[in-house]
């Protein structure tokens, strides 16, 4: 039986074409049993013949290093496929209103960004009215690249936000917002349900209209639908006071384009001040997208933003013209605030071209890195305090 592979993405850089590739097992249907992910990924660089065929989101047959076979009538695609038809079915009867948060009244602020190496992991933490909240946004435990869990990493954060704000063990999660359906920001997401602290009272938003039918992206479906979790459709018709979706939206949501380019932008603000932007890891298709009037209100002004697509290049250009500046833009730089602070979610040398020094250089010394302090000491995670800008790595 020839190799069968999942193309979860494809990286793209100046010199060269990496592909990531998810090994699937003979015998799926064990693994499905007992819900458990696909976790032997391989990073293979492409050559220019291969790039019709390897292309994300496809099943492939890899023959040699420079030859695949589309794989579409393999028996175990198709039971992918149908797992994932079935899925998307149940859940799209959990779609829920938007709600109609309304904390005008926060007393403190603060976000984490915990080091998982590849991968995006971020919590906000605030208090309102007596209340601590907690909001997630994207969640890895797990770096594909070089294969190593950094669960320990978690487990200290929600340790030192338990005892920082006083709460009942376990915590727990009152939103959940997933910026694209890429492993390395929802691969943890199942540690949080096995340990309670996402339920059906969570409310998650997570686009079910991607058609990327992965075993491991499956396998977080059904959790969701086995604790019946209220879900939220992340397009910007859903933006409500706290969290504004700057991108899709529906008129301009096209499964033709890539899973990063579909990545939700959630704006996290509070008291009608735009505190932090997370684009997932958005690149130049999808952010010529967003109405570029919209820079002012919420880009231009936010006090914080979690830099795109690991740090990449393209992750950070964005090439059109903007109404409101009467200038052209050329990347992220130009639309955000000059004392905007930046967080970097990833690790250096993950791929080819991250981090991508032009992005370092453009935000000139207002980075701040979620797997390193200052000192270029390893860190577990950053905390920041919003309200009053100060930093802290432990």
């Amino acid at each position: 039986m020839k190799p069968l592979y999942y193309v979860e993405s494809i990286k793209q850089s100046e010199n060269s074409t990496t592909a990531l590739l998810l090994y699937i097992p003979n015998n799926i249907e064990k693994w499905v049993n007992v819900n458990k992910d696909f976790r032997k990924y391989i990073k293979v660089r492409l050559t220019t013949d291969c790039l019709n065929t390897v292309r994300e989101g496809r099943f492939v047959y890899k023959i040699n290093d420079n030859t695949y076979e589309i794989a579409n009538n393999d028996h175990r695609v198709a039971q992918i496929h149908e797992r994932y038809n079935r899925l998307i079915e149940n859940l799209t009867h959990n779609l829920t209103e938007t709600p109609r948060f309304l904390y005008d009244k926060v007393y403190s602020l603060y976000s984490y960004h915990i080091n998982v190496g590849h991968g995006n992991h971020s919590l906000i933490i605030f208090e309102s009215i007596g209340k601590v909240h907690i909001w997630m946004i994207d969640c890895s435990d797990y770096d594909f690249i070089s294969h190593r869990y950094y669960c320990n990493n978690i487990k200290d954060c929600l340790d030192h936000i338990r005892h920082k704000f006083q709460l009942a063990d376990p915590i727990h999660i009152d939103v959940v917002m997933l910026t694209h359906a890429h492993y390395d920001h929802y691969s943890g997401i199942n540690y949080y349900i096995n340990t309670n602290m996402i339920d059906n009272r969570t409310k998650a938003y997570i686009n079910l209209r991607y058609k990327i039918a992965s075993h491991n992206f499956n396998n977080l479906l059904s959790q969701l639908n086995n604790i019946r979790i209220q879900i939220i459709e992340p397009f910007s018709h859903n933006s409500c006071d706290n969290i504004k979706i700057l991108h899709p939206n529906l008129q301009n949501f096209n499964n033709n384009l890539s899973l990063n380019n579909l990545s939700s932008v959630y704006n996290i603000s509070f008291d009608e001040k735009s505190y932090f932007v997370f684009p997932g890891d958005l690149e130049e298709k999808g952010w010529c997208l967003i109405d570029v009037n919209k820079c002012c209100p919420y880009m231009n002004r936010t006090k914080y933003y979690a830099i795109s697509h690991h740090g990449s290049i393209n992750g950070h250009l964005r090439k059109t013209f903007c109404h409101c500046k009467n200038a052209q833009i050329n990347n992220i730089k130009d639309c955000l605030h000059r004392n905007t602070i930046t967080v970097l979610m990833g690790r250096d040398n993950a791929f080819s071209g991250i981090y991508s020094q032009k992005v370092l250089n453009d935000f000139n010394g207002r980075v701040l890195l979620s797997e390193k302090d200052p000192n270029n000491n390893r860190a577990r995670f950053l905390e920041i305090d919003m309200l009053s800008d100060i930093h802290k790595w432990y």
